[in-house]
């Protein structure tokens, strides 16, 4: 089984960054493949440009990263999706990679009778993390930033998605950091 790592978060020793680095040595330590879509070092552009959105809905692509992107997803069998919830949301990176890669005839298929998923992804685990309680982001935006990332997800073929995660990232302990590295490989499984 190949494992995809793809993470969004411009510090490199931040928190997000340590979850990502704990997954990749549990998963070196048992033999597993994996691969890491790092946005923000690969310098990923999440805007579409006119000339992008020109050939999209042909399933075209201009960039030659996205094209690896796609060529990595193809590969993947467990997606693990790693990042920061800022104002709301997922970072504009992450968003941006699924405007752009998540394409019509690579991502899935639609003739006007709706969406037909096209991936073959076993599963999707999703490990983020917030300043504000999760009580306050399922209150403050009924969270509408893990409806959209599950719902576009299943959209596209990704038969089963897990989500863990960690709140008040500022203000908890470095045990309970650490309560959250130990959970996090075991919860791919």
């Amino acid at each position: 089984m190949t494992t995809t790592i793809l993470i969004d978060h411009p510090y490199q020793k931040s928190f997000n960054h340590q979850i990502k680095e704990n997954l990749i040595s549990h998963l070196i330590t048992d033999k597993k493949d994996y691969q890491v879509i790092d946005l923000n070092a690969d310098r990923f552009n999440p805007v579409m440009t006119e000339n992008e959105l020109a050939v999209y809905q042909a399933g075209k692509v201009l960039d030659p990263l996205i094209e690896k992107y796609m060529e990595i997803l193809k590969d993947t069998q467990q997606l693990i999706i790693i990042f920061p919830v800022w104002w709301y949301a997922t970072p504009a990176s992450l968003k941006g990679f699924l405007d752009k890669i998540l394409l019509n005839q690579f991502a899935f298929y639609d003739e006007g009778n709706g969406i037909q998923p096209l991936l073959k992804i076993d599963s999707a685990v999703v490990f983020s993390t917030s300043e504000q309680s999760t009580e306050s982001l399922k209150e403050r935006c009924n969270d509408s930033y893990r409806h959209q990332l599950i719902t576009t997800l299943k959209d596209v073929g990704v038969k089963k998605v897990a989500w863990h995660h960690l709140d008040l990232i500022g203000t908890i302990s470095s045990d309970e950091r650490q309560e959250f590295l130990n959970r996090a490989y075991k919860n791919l499984k």
